[in-house]
């Protein structure tokens, strides 16, 4: 596995993540390096958001951000998003059953605060997703996928870049619990979808201060029950959960919203014992540990992002079997 350690300019020694700057130069300097054509970029939704709260154009910022970091990593939210891009060189050193060919479309599954990222012109700017011209570089044992030919690409850019919270749907919600998800965005829709497939009797609760949202939410039968009211008022979302919940609160708590300070209601909601899956990228992840003592709540805090295994798959085929969701993520 090539970490990417040659890449960093500033700090030497840390990993690209971490890093505040990066070699982006458009030329394989290991032999474990592949080197991409990006033609599209999807930002995460935090992200997003705070670039368009600060009222500068989103391709000034996004230029801005890569020339100075050499990748596309937001200062602020500390996120990134996933990029398409076309294989123009492979290293000869790459192993062997992980690189894809030259000339093959694909999609790495790693953020793009990791990948070394030049950029030449920004062409457009279509909801999260930005058309591009520019290079980046993958490294060997990096996860990636090859862009599926039974999806539209900005779609599958979507769905690959919420994809992680699939696998940790699997993994820590059980047939008969009660689960909250906050935020009814993508992730959030794509989270229920997951639970749906997993189990029926599972009883879902959506909340999200989006009325709209909740509305496409329920027509698509992901939810049970919607709660439409701010996330980062916890006495007032606790309220409205205990009385849906008739006071037992919620075995499992998603949060997928795209907004800060919601921690506090995340904790507050998850019964006694429960889990609270962290997936947004909005999460001071400082505040959701003290949380737990300033609740006196004993509950299980998972961080919801990272790789799983199979994760690509698992994403794109639970939205091959479900046709309104994959409508709900190519709605503007």
């Amino acid at each position: 596995m090539d970490y990417g350690f040659h890449r960093v300019i500033e700090p030497v020694g840390a990993i690209p993540q971490t890093a505040s700057k990066l070699d982006a130069r458009p030329e394989l300097l290991t032999p474990t390096e592949i080197l991409l054509d990006v033609s599209l970029l999807n930002l995460d939704s935090t992200g997003m958001a705070q670039l368009h709260s600060t009222g500068r154009g989103i391709e000034e910022q996004v230029m801005e951000i890569v020339g100075m970091r050499g990748k596309m990593h937001n200062p602020v939210t500390n996120s990134g998003g996933v990029l398409l891009g076309t294989v123009r060189e492979i290293g000869s050193e790459v192993s062997r059953g992980f690189s894809p060919r030259a000339g093959e479309m694909i999609i790495p599954l790693v953020s793009t605060s990791t990948l070394p990222l030049r950029l030449e012109k920004i062409m457009a700017v279509s909801g999260d997703q930005l058309s591009v011209r520019g290079t980046a570089v993958l490294f060997d044992g990096m996860a990636y996928t090859p862009a599926p030919a039974d999806i539209p690409l900005p779609v599958a850019l979507s769905i690959l870049d919420i994809s992680s919270i699939v696998p940790q749907v699997y993994r820590h919600v059980t047939p008969g619990q009660t689960v909250l998800v906050l935020g009814a965005g993508k992730s959030g829709a794509a989270a229920m979808a997951a639970i749906r497939k997993k189990s029926p009797d599972i009883r879902i609760i959506a909340l999200d201060r989006d009325a709209d949202c909740l509305d496409q939410i329920m027509t698509l039968g992901l939810a049970d029950i919607k709660i439409e009211t701010n996330a980062a008022r916890p006495e007032t979302v606790l309220g409205r959960v205990a009385e849906a919940t008739s006071g037992e609160l919620c075995d499992v708590v998603l949060n997928c919203v795209n907004v800060p300070d919601t921690e506090a209601t995340s904790i507050l909601c998850a019964r006694r014992g429960g889990t609270v899956v962290f997936y947004s990228m909005a999460t001071r992840f400082d505040r959701a540990a003290l949380g737990t003592d300033a609740t006196d709540n004993d509950v299980r805090l998972i961080i919801g992002n990272g790789i799983a295994e199979g994760q690509a798959e698992l994403a794109l085929d639970l939205f091959r079997g479900h046709s309104g969701l994959l409508g709900y993520f190519q709605a503007p």
